[in-house]
């Protein structure tokens, strides 16, 4: 094969790779367009999944805002940070806060409805609230009860165009026309073709989640919903029936407990089959009687997102020194910090304090022995040797203070000599004080030394 047909080869492997670079990438772009471009999916559901008053998607709760308005209420809603402001004639809806309630929050929130304020309440996951109103949501569910929709446990049960009517024209109100009830009426029937329901539930009925008292339930409970055990349910310990939605009074205010968010959603309240409209419209005419009217309901929706929130180092501050963890975490930060500090490298490193080892008294004598024997210092070492054996030898003993030190040490040497046995030694010795020695007549020297002071030890004893 020549060389032109090899590097023609190569090419056309070369050209084949890269036409499959190019299909490649044109593949992975198709498929991050299409799944940027495909709406949000959520049980069936589109759009976005947050129970907010802002969204009129199916999944939103537009439809609960607006009701209320036409039902005399004064709506708004709340933005801003901490817990909203109420009075004693508002109710604060949180319709399942994305954002969950902190404690301090809960706290103040409740104060509030004490002293005489509502709240309409979607329950979230593990929330302070729930704990806080005693109340635990199952993890099975059932099928809504719809005989007892819009109860309160014995009222009779009208129509939603009726409820609609009753409180936004009033009962005898003279601007009210004949051909408004078929146009109410009509906006109910035609909400839905054919009046249908959901894809979510494939048997068209509706499926809510349940809740239990933590505690015995409060006196004066009215419960607007029941949720019935399905068919078939593996749960043998939950009841065939359970509460649903229910109202009870807390201090001076009252207090509206949902389980589940399909109870007020969009595509929910909108088959009116169902008859979720008279059950909302039974909750929020629960919520304005009373011992005080309330006719404004606020909207959280701060807690859903909106609004300005604080940034990460704002919102790290307040939990620090706002709640009792916060405190506790604070106090460990600044004990590891403070540990730190203790362990980690120093700019200026720290010094020993220095010691002088001194030497022990045998060393000393050595040192001083390799001293004198350097220097051949054989009668000053004598001297020394003497008075050690003088101070051991005349202990207790007083001397003459009128003679000097050279003057004591002839005398002593003298009485010494007294003894015949010492003589030499002693002779020794006086030979030793006058001239230098060499390093043998040195040694001889201590050795008479050790015998003048044994010998004269055993006289005086």
């Amino acid at each position: 094969m020549t060389a032109p047909n090899v590097d023609r080869e190569e090419a056309a492997i070369l050209e084949r790779r890269k036409r499959r670079r190019v299909a490649l990438i044109a593949v992975l772009a198709l498929i991050i367009v299409a799944a940027l471009l495909t709406p949000e999916i959520i049980g069936g559901r589109t759009g976005d999944p947050r129970l907010t008053t802002y969204s009129a998607e199916p999944q939103g709760a537009r439809l609960l805002y607006e009701l209320s308005s036409r039902l005399g209420w004064r709506v708004s809603r709340w933005t801003e940070t901490g817990v909203p402001t109420a009075d004693p004639r508002t109710v604060v809806a949180i319709l399942d806060p994305a954002q969950p309630i902190g404690a301090i929050e809960t706290h103040w929130l409740l104060e509030r409805v004490r002293a005489g304020s509502g709240l309409l309440y979607v329950m979230s996951g593990a929330s302070p609230l729930n704990d806080s109103l005693h109340v635990k949501r199952s993890l099975f569910g059932g099928i809504y009860e719809s005989t007892a929709a819009g109860t309160a446990e014995s009222a009779p049960v009208v129509s939603a165009s009726e409820t609609l009517k009753a409180r936004h024209y009033g009962a005898n109100d003279s601007t009210k026309t004949d051909d408004e009830e078929p146009r109410l009426t009509a906006e109910c029937s035609h909400a839905t073709p054919n009046g249908g329901g959901l894809p979510i539930w494939g048997d068209q009925m509706v499926h809510l989640f349940r809740f239990d008292w933590t505690r015995p339930r409060p006196s004066g409970t009215v419960v607007f919903a029941r949720s019935l055990l399905e068919e078939g349910a593996r749960d043998t310990t939950a009841r065939r029936s359970a509460t649903a939605a229910a109202g009870f009074p807390v201090g001076r205010g009252r207090v509206v407990v949902l389980s589940d968010a399909d109870l007020v959603r969009n595509d929910v309240l909108r088959v009116c089959r169902w008859g979720l409209d008279v059950v909302t419209v039974r909750m929020l005419e629960y919520l304005a009687s009373g011992d005080l009217a309330r006719d404004r309901i606020l909207f959280d929706e701060y807690h859903q997102g909106f609004g300005t929130h604080p940034g990460t180092m704002r919102a790290i501050a307040q939990y620090l020194s706002r709640s009792s963890s916060g405190h506790v975490l604070l106090q460990a930060l600044l004990g590891g910090l403070v540990l730190l500090l203790a362990l980690g490298p120093r700019a200026l490193p720290a010094h020993d304090a220095e010691r002088v080892e001194r030497r022990s008294p045998l060393e000393h004598v050595t040192a001083l022995a390799q001293a004198y024997a350097r220097v051949g210092g054989t009668r000053t070492a004598t001297t020394r040797l003497l008075r050690g054996v003088r101070r051991r030898v005349e202990r207790g003993a007083r001397g003459d203070a009128s003679l000097t030190a050279n003057e004591s040490d002839a005398r002593f040497l003298a009485e010494a000599a007294a003894s015949r046995v010492l003589a030499d030694d002693v002779a020794l010795v006086r030979r030793a004080l006058g001239d230098a020695l060499s390093r043998r007549d040195f040694e001889a020297v201590g050795a008479a030394l050790q015998r003048i002071e044994q010998s004269l030890l055993t006289q005086r004893r």
